[in-house]
């Protein structure tokens, strides 16, 4: 039986310069590609470092603009950069693949993100800019609620049968309400409290959290309370992590600690609507299914070009050979993809490399490239 193996692989070079690709099978010096990755700690304390080296107007977008709709991945790119131009470029992008109309000269997406900006700072500020407040964080990264539930001056409320029923006086407090919100799920509730009177609400992990007579002996008693079935003791001894009296159906579903967890740091993080943009990020941490090695050098041309030779090699012996009259021949399919900073595609290539070798030395160059 005659087997041709053809392998495929996938590059990526983030590189923002004008390209002259050429590849060659000869032996070079290989990159070595076995370094111990960095731990969690080594990461962060380049980030640190890499931050530092930021320009004003750089960490303005960074930590001022866009700190709630970049991914982490975005982030650590962003800081990897070394030039303007480079950081530049990738802000361009990073709009870019937020426009939903990328045919359009107005990027809806990017006019929306800083109205919204603008609306928090207005609407929502409290000793500090509106937009680092829970409620103006929320608002930049999902929209206007569907449905708002406001109560600036607290009050008697009238606490649900699944947070243990009775009335109580509350603190300030509104409930935002999305139908849907993406990734996320349908009806979405997000609460947001006010304790101190000052105006900055934060959001409520505990929904009873605006409950104000909680610590006050016999006042805005739960319905089994009343009933004797329990005291407001009990309250700080959950073990869902909130202040809410029993119900006398146990506790629901949506009242789960860990559901209750998961849901409050999902809406928080950035959007994920982006799934082109995902698949670049995971791109680059696929195994190597055929084990290659690679380099690439940096060649002036001109002020404003670079030659990037790339080099790509691989060893005989990752090949299968097959033979026909005495003759031992391998053929590799070559595919590579050039992307910039932003992980927008510059250029793709393709190219086949073959080995031939007679059947006497196609042992001796199994360890060559």
């Amino acid at each position: 039986m005659k087997i041709r193996k053809r392998g495929v692989m996938l590059l990526a070079f983030s590189v923002c310069f004008a390209w002259s690709l050429h590849l060659s099978a000869q032996d070079q010096p290989a990159q070595d590609n076995s370094a111990k990755p960095p731990s969690s700690k080594e990461l962060k304390k380049r980030q640190k470092q890499l931050y530092k080296e930021l320009g004003p107007p750089d960490r303005i977008w960074l930590e001022d603009e866009v700190v709630d709709i970049i991914t982490a991945d975005e982030r650590k790119a962003f800081l990897e950069l070394s030039t303007n131009e480079e950081r530049e470029q990738f802000i361009e992008i990073f709009w870019d693949k937020r426009n939903p109309d990328p045919e359009s000269p107005i990027n809806t997406a990017k006019e929306e993100h800083y109205r919204r900006l603008a609306y928090a700072d207005e609407h929502f500020s409290s000793g500090i800019p509106g937009r680092k407040t829970d409620r103006g964080r929320i608002y930049i990264i999902w929209g206007q609620a569907d449905e708002i539930e406001s109560h600036p001056t607290g009050g008697a409320y009238q606490r649900p049968m699944e947070q243990g029923g009775g009335e109580s006086s509350a603190y300030p407090w509104e409930k935002w309400r999305y139908r849907h919100l993406e990734g996320i799920g349908e009806n979405i509730e997000i609460e947001f409290v006010d304790p101190s009177g000052s105006g900055e609400y934060h959001i409520a992990y505990d929904p009873c959290e605006k409950d104000a007579l909680a610590h006050v002996p016999g006042a805005g008693l739960s319905v089994s309370e009343m009933l004797g079935r329990g005291s407001k003791a009990d309250r700080f001894t959950n073990s869902n992590g909130t202040t809410c009296p029993m119900p006398l159906g146990g506790i629901t579903a949506n009242n789960n600690e860990f559901e209750m967890q998961e849901r409050n740091s999902l809406i928080q993080r950035p959007p994920q609507h982006f799934r082109d943009l995902e698949e670049r990020v995971l791109s680059h941490i696929v195994a190597n299914q055929l084990p290659f090695q690679y380099r690439a050098d940096f060649l002036r041309a001109t002020t404003n070009t670079v030659l990037v030779p790339i080099t790509v090699q691989l060893r005989n012996r990752d090949l299968s050979f097959q033979s026909k009259q005495g003759l031992y021949s391998a053929v590799l399919d070559l595919y590579g993809r050039i992307t910039d900073p932003g992980g927008r595609v510059t250029q793709t290539f393709e190219d086949v490399i073959s080995r031939d070798f007679p059947e006497s030395l196609l042992q001796a160059s199994h360890d060559r490239y």
